[in-house]
Order: structure tokens, then C-alpha cells, then sequence
């Protein structure tokens, strides 16, 4: 059984536990000793970041089903409105609005705390390739690509706009930004963390 751990979910705040770090220097420095290479750790971790990464996303959706559903029943009822009726429905329109808002602020909180984990996890991997240089005088310093552990996809580093790609909920957004403004409609998609 590895001695690599998954990534901790109480990482946050992008800073490690001295536990953590106190692992990943211990582990540096056997595996330096005994001349083990650094790419098996950097696997672990990525891996147990990965399936981190996954459970989050996943119990953020379960979180948030209502409001899933709230944005995806709204914007049929804005697409009905105006497209095939051709009525206008403010209320709609501003309760569609500020789902949308809700919907946004929340992805961009996941998104942060996914982008902490990620940072956290490079922390970690950067204790343990210095204590293993240490460690093994005679090793090579691992490359650093600057790719970190993990490449983050596009759920964790896009516009917060998870699960609104469906078509009627475009063409509501499409509709609420021709009423009300571009610059409203797309607030919450590039200020993170000034709402």
C-alpha cells in the first residue's frame, strides 16, 4: 500500500497542514536515500488530487441540484415567453436573472476551492522534491515544467457556467442579455471574487 495519501479535503486556503508537509518531507527524504525516483510520489498525489477534484465537483452538483433545476425550468419558461408567445415577462426574466447570478457565484466559490486544492497538492510535491535533493546529494533536481501536479480542465479555470450549456438555457441567457444589457447579464462570469 502507497504512503501517499489522497489530497487532504481540508486543504484550503492554499496553504498545507504542518502535518502535511512534515509527511511530505519525511517521505522526500527515504525515497532520496534509497534513490526511489520522484515521479511514483508526483503520480500518487495527482491521482488522489484527481479523485479529490471529482468528489468535489460531484458533491457540489448533488448540493445544487435545486438550483440546477430552478435555472433549467426558468429559462423554459423565459424561451416560451418570448420567443413563442412574444411576450415580455419581466419577473420571470429577473427571477431567471438571479438564479443565474446564484448559480455563478457558487461554481466560482467551487472553482476556488479546486484551484486551492490543485495549489496545495504543488506545495506538497515541492516539500518533497526538496527534501529529497536533500536527501540524495547525488540526484538530479527534479524537472520542473511548471505544470504542477494536476492540469486543471476547463470546470475549474472557465467562465462559471457549469451545466448551462444546455440549449434553452443559451437562448435564455441570450435572451436576458439582450433585455437587460451585456454588461449585467455577464456579471458573475469574469470578476471572481468581487461579487
Amino acid at each position: 500500500m502507497s504512503d501517499v495519501k489522497s489530497v487532504p479535503t481540508d486543504y484550503g486556503r492554499s496553504r498545507l497542514t504542518a502535518r502535511t508537509r512534515w509527511r511530505a518531507t519525511r517521505r522526500g527524504r527515504r525515497d532520496g536515500r534509497a534513490g526511489i525516483g520522484t515521479e511514483h510520489y508526483a503520480r500518487q498525489l495527482e491521482r488522489g488530487l484527481r479523485m479529490t477534484l471529482e468528489d468535489l465537483r460531484s458533491r457540489f452538483v448533488t448540493e445544487h441540484a435545486d438550483l440546477i433545476d430552478r435555472v433549467h425550468a426558468e429559462s423554459a419558461r423565459i424561451v416560451t415567453e418570448y420567443d413563442q408567445r412574444r411576450e415580455d415577462a419581466p419577473a420571470a426574466l429577473a427571477r431567471f436573472g438571479g438564479w443565474v447570478s446564484q448559480w455563478r457565484t457558487e461554481v466560482t466559490a467551487c472553482q476556488q476551492r479546486g484551484l486551492a486544492l490543485a495549489a496545495c497538492a504543488d506545495q506538497e510535491l515541492a516539500h518533497y522534491e526538496a527534501a529529497y535533493a536533500r536527501a540524495d546529494r547525488q540526484a538530479v533536481p527534479p524537472p520542473v515544467d511548471g505544470a504542477g501536479v494536476a492540469v486543471l480542465d476547463e470546470t475549474w479555470t472557465g467562465a462559471p457556467d457549469w451545466m448551462l450549456d444546455d440549449a434553452l438555457v443559451r437562448r435564455a441567457l441570450l435572451i436576458l442579455e439582450q433585455r437587460i444589457g451585456p454588461a449585467a447579464a455577464a456579471a458573475g462570469r469574469g470578476g471572481r471574487g468581487t461579487r
